[in-house]
């Protein structure tokens, strides 16, 4: 009896990240290799004015993909990345440059969609009440549980934690969420969960271990307003969102 093996598209938005990529890209591989996955890693670089893209180019291999687009922003990126992922695989996570979650937590997730065949979109939660390992600094928990609070008293949206950088889907529902959204900025997440939750599709939300890495790009005061615009906007799309 021939057994299927599990195939998957991992996609990373990356914007000036030269001294982490390679190392993330490193780690991905080893773990999806012991796996015996069928994979391809897409990194969509969104205007780095770094050395990103030469370090990219240094690391290309058969399991490497890289999208260049001009500095847009992180939903922008990873849009890109999933309209762009194989079609003929099973599922598409993306995950963040710094890898913040272990690449241990793809097989997890991946044991849910098989074990679940209902759920088709699951997201990684640092604030579930069972708790998870995290290590991260104080105000930015704040400012997580703050918007989490006006996302849900505005759109319904009742996750613990909607902004965690490590997601999961199955392939064509990806791609049909994604070619709705509209979110540029850091809001995307919050957008892509609306179109899932507006045309019934399950989403569920489970524990992972989560490392906060100093170098991110999300400044905390700056990106704080552009966020909220950014849910009233998705407020207003509603009626865009639903899906044929």
């Amino acid at each position: 009896m021939t057994i299927a093996k599990t195939s998957l598209s991992i996609i990373i938005p990356a914007y000036n990240e030269e001294k982490r990529i390679k190392e993330t890209i490193i780690s991905l591989r080893s773990y999806l290799k012991s796996k015996k996955y069928i994979y391809e890693i897409i990194v969509v670089d969104d205007g780095s004015t770094d050395g990103t893209l030469n370090v990219l180019n240094d690391t290309l291999s058969t399991d490497l993909r890289v999208v260049t687009i001009t500095k847009s922003g992180k939903g922008t990126a990873v849009k890109e990345g999933v309209m762009s992922a194989d079609k003929e695989n099973e599922y598409v996570f993306f995950m963040d440059a710094d890898l913040s979650t272990d690449a241990s937590e793809i097989g997890t997730f991946i044991d849910i969609f098989k074990n679940e065949p209902e759920t088709d979109i699951i997201i990684g939660s640092r604030y579930l009440p069972e708790g998870a390992v995290i290590v991260q600094p104080p105000f930015r928990n704040l400012v997580g549980r703050t918007f989490s609070l006006i996302k849900s008293k505005l759109l319904g949206i009742n996750f613990f934690d909607s902004q965690c950088g490590f997601k999961a889907f199955r392939m064509q529902t990806a791609k049909k969420i994604f070619a709705k959204s509209e979110i540029k900025g850091f809001s995307f997440d919050v957008e892509i969960l609306y179109i899932a939750l507006l045309n019934g599709i399950k989403v569920k939300e489970e524990s992972v271990n989560w490392h906060h890495k100093p170098g991110g790009h999300v400044n905390l005061i700056a990106d704080s307003l552009p966020m909220l615009i950014e849910l009233i906007e998705i407020f207003l799309n509603k009626n865009k969102y639903i899906l044929l």
